[in-house]
């Protein structure tokens, strides 16, 4: 089978409102659960009990009932944002000691107050949770977001399941071809190096059953960046990790143009975010624009030709301590051109920033909390 590729997420054009623009990737998943014949993957973050989660559970019990395979590979540190913000409800029932609620309590002081009231519970997660066709394994420190269908078709990129993804910034992609999932597998079991020069290729933070990690999302952004030669676009929910910040100045400093999309407000740690884009801001000659609509991509564009988005934040989180996927993107002028234009859009509809002191609504208290909590990740 030939390899196709395309971006899923949010579409150039489409019939979607712009309150529904996550509806391209939900109902390609919904669809493509529906014709599974043999298996399918999901590596998830957050999966909520709210309309989004139960659309897709319920196409993933249908599947089951099918006698399709599924297997669900699901973070447990991500139960913290499914108990704190929006229903407060995990699609999964899962007991959580009395220490994590109380630790998650402390947390969630330092989030917005985002509550929805809604009608939905939790016993289709647990209807999954006991069905013969479904495995659901539990793992931490990972942030991964992935979809595989019959080994055939790879669904990647930023968005959890759950409802607010659908006014949120985001990128999704969908890879047709087994070669491609192969790849990945390989890629994530480390039996394979990274190859910059494939039209596509997987990057990845992983820990390993064995209980070896490896961490090599952070080192292929570095050296990326310092490889530039005309320009550097970042669209990242969260930011923070210095050195990160430090290979951008360096950057700038020889010339490279760098412009940020930027969150007027982000859904969590708003102040380490905004210290960190009012440091970059002050230590060097960047182009930041501030958009109303919260960014939850996790994109940079290389020179107008090699994209690298998926999973992967450029916070202390995702960088260093969680397991992530990211695609390296060159060669592939239709999805470039796609997400150019996308660019092109968002950043139409945005603020450029004039002044530093419009960055300085931060918490330096707050934002040295958050960072240590980073830095710690009890989850």
């Amino acid at each position: 089978m030939s390899e196709h590729y395309h971006l899923l997420h949010p579409p150039l054009n489409g019939p979607f409102p712009p309150d529904r623009v996550a509806e391209p990737t939900f109902e390609l998943i919904i669809r493509e659960l529906e014709r599974a014949q043999e298996s399918v993957e999901i590596f998830m973050y957050v999966w909520r009990a709210d309309e989004s989660g139960m659309r897709v559970g319920e196409a993933v019990l249908a599947a089951a009932e099918r006698g399709v395979k599924i297997r669900i590979i699901k973070d447990i540190g991500a139960i913290m944002c499914e108990v704190i913000e929006m229903n407060r409800k995990p699609f999964f029932p899962r007991k959580i000691p009395l220490l994590k609620r109380i630790v998650y309590r402390i947390i969630g002081r330092t989030f917005p107050d985002t509550f929805v009231e809604d009608e939905y519970d939790q016993q289709l997660g647990a209807a999954l949770l006991a069905h013969p066709n479904v495995t659901v394994d539990w793992v931490n420190k990972t942030h991964t977001k992935y979809y595989i269908f019959d080994e055939r078709l790879l669904v990647t990129g930023s968005i959890n399941i759950e409802d607010r993804h659908q006014n949120y910034f985001d990128y999704m992609l969908a890879l047709e071809g087994p070669q491609l999932v192969q790849r990945l597998r390989a890629r994530m079991r480390g039996e394979v190096a990274f190859d910059l020069k494939r039209n596509i290729e997987f990057l990845c933070n992983a820990h390993r059953p064995t209980g070896e990690s490896s961490f090599e999302i952070k080192p292929a952004v570095l050296n990326l960046i310092t490889q530039a030669q005309k320009s550097i676009y970042i669209e990242v929910a969260y930011l923070g990790d210095p050195e990160f910040a430090d290979a951008l100045v360096e950057a700038a400093e020889r010339g490279i143009r760098i412009t940020v999309l930027f969150s007027r407000e982000a859904n969590i740690g708003n102040d380490v975010n905004y210290w960190a884009i009012h440091d970059l801001y002050s230590r060097a000659p960047v182009e930041v624009y501030l958009t109303d609509t919260m960014i939850h991509a996790k994109l940079l564009l290389f020179d107008e030709e090699l994209v690298f988005t998926g999973s992967c934040n450029m916070n202390i989180f995702s960088l260093q301590k969680a397991a992530e996927l990211n695609l390296l993107i060159q060669n592939e002028p239709v999805i470039i051109d796609s997400i150019k234009s996308l660019i092109a859009k968002r950043v139409a509809s945005s603020k450029k920033v004039n002044s530093g002191e419009e960055l300085t609504g931060f918490n330096p208290i707050v934002a040295s909390l958050q960072q240590l909590h980073q830095k710690l990740n009890p989850n």
